[in-house]
């Protein structure tokens, strides 16, 4: 994997629910990772020098299991380490970056810039008074037929928290917000704290399932959108970072309809669409790096080449992964042979580069189908062969053992409860 000339080869702890993208981003900045999700795909293994899988994705991050890792990826660290670097996962659970900060440099958003930008009462009256345009949004559950809404968890991620509102009482940890007509917009942005500079636009879509009408499904850049809907876009980002103290790399997520721009949230860390942004000419988490750590901001935005699109894959069926697949070099987030994947759990992520927005979003698409009819007939092909028995290991609904990849490193250090395996 290509890496920076200008980097200094010192090591970066991650840790994200899924670690890869960051992972093969650090690579590209130059740095060394040391990976803790809860999925420890082969290319994360791949991009890490050391990968420590966590379990129970259910329950998600918890200090006792997330300091036992960080501490065995710290041990086994080849180089001296600049600090901690945080994706998805942490939105909803901000006193463990308070904890972590205690035995680490924290590279982004400290707890306290978490916490307000994810407390919608904290974040949408800060929105009003900065002239902000949002949605309507409540705490308290709102009167039947006046408007639609939105039920939404405070400190959700990914659009699987998101439902409509049917419900004859509120549930604890959330609010309501109108639903408005429009297309999700995301902007991904560089902040010091006081400044901001975008990076670009990237549209957005969902993959519907039973119970989850807006999960995350993929997105591509450029997005098409009005000079008017930028500069509002543009705008409220800047508006927001002074107010909030945001740093590093971040995404402001909108519902664009013509010229209009409403802001839905702020999400305070580098997010999905780091694979579709980033390049080894001008390596994202090396700017993440200098604008939270140094104030100091390109003096323009990158201008990545023609457009890139990325979406999830999602297993129509519960299926295991072919013994014989041969992933395509366009995936990524790749299970191993032989493991067991739940309906409507991810099965890789695909992603495509093309000359026009339109062009990357059907390349992907058209790779979706790809992937599906080939791991499908692939897994009719083992099922006959293997007379209907199992093999590999079993991710199981919903719980813990979401992937199971025992490692294909050449070493192991034990973290006292589980295996990191190290390149």
């Amino acid at each position: 994997m290509p890496r920076s000339s200008s980097a200094d080869g010192l090591a970066l702890l991650v840790a994200a629910v899924s670690g890869r993208a960051l992972a093969q981003a650090a690579r590209r900045a130059g740095f060394v990772p040391l990976v803790a999700d809860f999925f420890a795909d082969m290319d994360t293994q791949e991009a890490a020098y050391a990968c420590c899988k966590l379990d129970d994705i259910a329950r998600g991050f918890r200090w006792a299991s997330l300091a036992r890792a960080l501490d065995a990826l710290a041990a086994a660290s080849p180089a001296p380490i600049l600090g901690f670097v945080y994706g998805s996962g942490f939105e909803d659970r901000p006193e463990l970056l308070s904890r972590i900060a205690e035995r680490w440099t924290l590279i982004g958003n400290d707890a306290a810039t978490v916490r307000r930008l994810k407390d919608p009462k904290s974040f949408f009256s800060t929105l009003d008074r900065l002239g902000i345009a949002h949605p309507a949004t409540t705490c308290v559950r709102p009167a039947r037929g006046v408007k639609d809404w939105l039920v939404k968890r405070e400190g959700g991620a990914g659009g699987s928290h998101i439902g409509i509102d049917r419900s004859a009482r509120k549930r604890g940890n959330r609010y309501y917000q109108e639903r408005v007509e429009g297309s999700p917009v995301s902007a991904l942005f560089l902040a010091d704290g006081t400044c901001a500079r975008v990076l670009g636009f990237s549209e957005q879509w969902p993959a519907p399932s039973k119970g989850r009408p807006f999960r995350y499904g993929g997105a591509v850049r450029p997005a098409r959108l009005t000079p008017s809907a930028k500069e509002a876009m543009r705008s409220a980002v800047e508006r927001a970072v002074s107010a909030f103290g945001i740093r590093g790399l971040a995404s402001a997520d909108f519902m664009v309809k013509g010229k209009t721009a409403l802001l839905l949230e702020i999400n305070p860390r580098p997010g999905a669409t780091i694979d579709i942004f980033d390049s080894a000419d001008a390596p994202l988490l090396k700017l993440h790096l200098e604008a939270a750590q140094r104030d100091k901001l390109p003096r323009q935005a990158p201008r990545p080449a023609g457009a890139a699109a990325s979406a999830i894959v999602f297993a129509r069926r519960r299926l295991a992964v072919p013994l014989t697949m041969a992933w395509p070099a366009w995936t990524a987030d790749r299970a191993k042979p032989g493991e067991i994947i739940d309906k409507e759990r991810p099965i890789c992520t695909v992603w495509a580069r093309a000359g026009t927005t339109a062009r990357a979003k059907s390349l992907v698409e058209a790779r979706t189908k790809t992937v599906l009819a080939c791991i499908e007939s692939k897994c009719r092909g083992d099922y006959r062969e293997q007379n209907g028995q199992k093999d590999g290991s079993e991710r199981r609904r919903g719980g813990p053992a979401e992937r199971q990849h025992r490692g294909r490193a050449d070493r192991q250090v034990n973290d006292g409860r589980g295996a990191v395996a190290s390149r």
